[in-house]
Formats: C-alpha cells, sequence, structure tokens
C-alpha cells in the first residue's frame, strides 16, 4: 500500500479516474466523483479525508485509490466505479457478503430478482430470492452511509419487497 501525501491528493484522484475511463469521471473544478454506471455524484471534502492509499486488487492485480475520510468511512476508485463497504444494520450479517460493493452489484443483483418476478409469474419466492433482496439491501445502505443519494434505489427495493411479500402470502 502506497500512501498519497496530501499535496497530492487531488492529481492522484484525477488520474486514478483517468485510469478508470467508462467508470469513474472526478470534476476537479467542482470537487465532485461521478461513478458513470450509475449516474451517482458524490461530492468530495477534502476537508474530512484522512488519507489517500494507492493499492491493487488482490485477485487482478489492478490498481485503485482508496480514499479514507476522517469518520472512518472509506470510498474506493477503481475499474468498477466508486465502491464502497456495504451496510448491514438492517439485514444482520450475510454470508458470501463482500467486503466492498457498487452499484453494478446492485444492478446484477436485482435484474436476477427481476428476471424472477418478471419470468416466473406466479411462483413463490425462495431463500434465495430474500437473499439477493437482502444484499441488493446492504448495497444501498452501504451507498447511504457512503455519502449517495439512494432514494431511487430505497423505491425500487420497496416495490420489489411488496412484490416478493404478495407471492409469498399468495403462496402460503
Amino acid at each position: 500500500m502506497t500512501a498519497v501525501a496530501p499535496a497530492a491528493w487531488r492529481p492522484r484522484l484525477q488520474r486514478a479516474a483517468a485510469e478508470a475511463p467508462g467508470a469513474v469521471l472526478y470534476d476537479a473544478e467542482r470537487d465532485l466523483l461521478v461513478d458513470l454506471f450509475s449516474g451517482k455524484a458524490l461530492p468530495v471534502d477534502w476537508g474530512s479525508v484522512a488519507a489517500l492509499h494507492e493499492r491493487r486488487n488482490a485477485a487482478s492485480g489492478r490498481p485503485y485509490l482508496l480514499l479514507v475520510r476522517e469518520d472512518g468511512r472509506q470510498l474506493v476508485v477503481a475499474d468498477v466505479g466508486l465502491a464502497f463497504a456495504p451496510a448491514t444494520a438492517a439485514t444482520g450479517p450475510l454470508p458470501d457478503l463482500p467486503g466492498v460493493v457498487c452499484f453494478r452489484d446492485l444492478a446484477a443483483a436485482e435484474a436476477r430478482l427481476g428476471h424472477f418476478l418478471l419470468d416466473h409469474p406466479g411462483e413463490e419466492p425462495d431463500p434465495s430470492h430474500l437473499a439477493l433482496f437482502l444484499l441488493c439491501l446492504a448495497v444501498v445502505d452501504g451507498g447511504r452511509a457512503a455519502g449517495f443519494d439512494v432514494g431511487p434505489e430505497e423505491r425500487r427495493l420497496e416495490r420489489i419487497l411488496g412484490e416478493l411479500e404478495a407471492r409469498r402470502k399468495a403462496g402460503g
């Protein structure tokens, strides 16, 4: 892990975003990070940044930048976009939950739930559907904790939960 000196933070963040084309945009004039997959923007409050660390993904070897805030929250700038820790206060511990998630993870899990709801009408949800929903909830809650506006995602999850509950009641 390589720490980046405070004087080099802004240029290093610009470089990290440039190294993740199609995934992250950094608007230096407005100090704004944008996750291009989700379109979600996050202001960078330099006064709350405690450190920047350059790291490599253990599995892929690809570089990423870890932004650590003074309150302990962390944000990853990587080729998958902006990533963050999931939050499990509402879900409890989840087996196989990765330590870092992104909005692509949410989209993948939502797509699987959407497939079930649209392509398997009338079928009762099983434990795997609940596990997918809880994963979605942990990602959305983690995104909120990281500072993102997740209102649209919360509304989608409310609709999905309503449909899952309606099917469970109808079948059980």
